[in-house]
């Protein structure tokens, strides 16, 4: 069987970090996501502003049409044939000077399809050509391109490219209107920033939730963690480090398997104990097997025992590994000298055999005990039958693997259930 494993002992006494992880992995989690949504949802919105500014502009550039085909019509047609006398250009400059400042316009410019302003604010323009790219994109496309710029003052102005199309469907015109960029960020933000702000607040107020149920959550798994903690290690006072380690490692309720091992096994016995506990009060006497198992238990787990069992006032314990009959002896000694140092009601006698036995769960599921059985537990007890108070008694081939001194000549006995005697050697304190 496999020794505890101290990982599984820490898992049942450390609770599942939950408020941890939600702050380090599901709160940076959400805040990307708030953020990537974010993001799609501007460019989203920006978009379709920009689609709806360039309709707005394509309505502009038809009242301005209308408004010179209403007032001037002659002279509008004159002046995309290049044809427009001065006083036509005076009629038109004033048609455009309304225009401009009906639709809160800074300035505009007007290009026939080659390029050539045929009309500007500033007269010294017109006759010059345009050959940026998004003139000849809105040429190509017959749809409004804008671009970012700022003017002598240093305002950053909007100058949006808009074809005009006639009734034919074919383009006649092309209007540069200038304007502020505040008209368009003002509308992108009165548009874009409550669909974003919506869904980032309502993600805030899940956050704030969240962290409130889990902290709760986190209350209860630290409590409940805790109650189990106190409960293992209290149940490790009453069973073997062999008993937790298997149900620990147990994934299922009857995974406890069962093992041929060889170890080697320790028993002791109080001498006479009958006789002290008739003579003595139950406190009395519980408070002598406290003191004496104490003693013992602290003993063999310092030399690597594993206490399988109590039985009144006997103590079976399992050596496993390497040098465990070295350290079983060992443990041996030391209690029978402590014992004997303490002066103690009554004396211990030991007995200790090395030999195969099966380890695992006896018993039905509802309740079990994990223990080792076979003829070598019961050869460990006839061992410490046949030792007196302060004596140990071993098989030859345990003496002989422990590389112990002080043990006395070889001798056979005969003990129970055996038709052959067994070769001994006895240790007196």
């Amino acid at each position: 069987m496999k020794p505890s494993n101290p990982a599984d002992s820490d898992k049942l006494h450390t609770p599942f970090p939950l408020q941890r992880y939600f702050y380090a992995r599901v709160i940076p989690a959400i805040v990307l996501f708030m953020a990537v949504l974010s993001i799609i949802l501007w460019f989203a919105f920006n978009h379709v502003t920009r689609s709806i500014y360039f309709e707005e502009a394509l309505q502009r550039a038809d009242l301005i049409v209308d408004s010179l085909e209403d007032v001037a019509p002659k002279a509008w047609t004159n002046l995309q044939s290049g044809t427009a006398t001065d006083a036509q250009m005076t009629q038109l400059r004033e048609i455009f000077a309304e225009e401009i400042e009906r639709q809160k316009l800074i300035k505009l410019k007007v290009y026939d399809l080659r390029g050539t302003v045929i009309y500007s604010f500033n007269p010294t323009q017109i006759g010059t050509l345009e050959t940026g790219e998004p003139f000849r994109q809105a040429i190509v496309t017959g749809y409004p391109t804008l671009v970012e710029k700022a003017d002598p003052s240093g305002t950053v102005i909007y100058e949006i490219y808009t074809p005009y199309l006639g009734s034919d469907g074919q383009m006649q015109v092309v209007f540069e209107l200038y304007e502020t960029v505040g008209y368009l960020n003002s509308l992108l933000y009165k548009t874009a920033v409550p669909a974003i702000a919506v869904p980032i607040i309502l993600q805030i107020v899940l956050i704030l939730i969240l962290g409130v149920l889990v902290g709760k959550a986190q209350n209860d798994i630290n409590n409940r963690t805790k109650k189990i903690g106190q409960l293992t290690d209290r149940l490790k006072t009453f069973v073997s480090d062999s008993a937790m380690s298997a149900a620990l490692n147990a994934h299922h309720n009857e995974d406890i398997p069962s093992q041929n091992i060889t170890c080697t096994l320790f028993h002791s016995d109080v001498r006479d104990f009958t006789s002290y506990a008739d003579a003595n009060t139950p406190e009395r006497v519980v408070y002598f097997l406290n003191d004496l198992m104490s003693i013992q238990v602290g003993i063999v787990t310092e030399f690597g025992g594993d206490v399988d069992k109590m039985i009144g006032d006997a103590l079976l314990v399992r050596f496993q590994g390497e040098n465990a009959e070295q350290r079983a002896v060992a443990a041996a000694q030391k209690i029978l000298d402590q014992v004997k140092c303490t002066s103690m009601a009554r004396g211990l006698g030991i007995g200790i055999f090395t030999g195969p036995v099966i380890s695992g769960a006896i018993g039905p599921t509802e309740r079990r005990d994990f223990t080792v059985i076979g003829d070598s537990v019961n050869m460990s007890a006839r061992l410490c039958a046949h030792a007196h108070v302060g004596e140990i008694v071993v098989d030859t081939d345990t003496c002989s693997a422990s590389h112990m001194d002080g043990f006395g000549d070889v001798e056979a006995i005969q003990v129970k259930g055996k038709m052959d005697s067994l070769n001994i050697q006895r240790w007196h304190i």
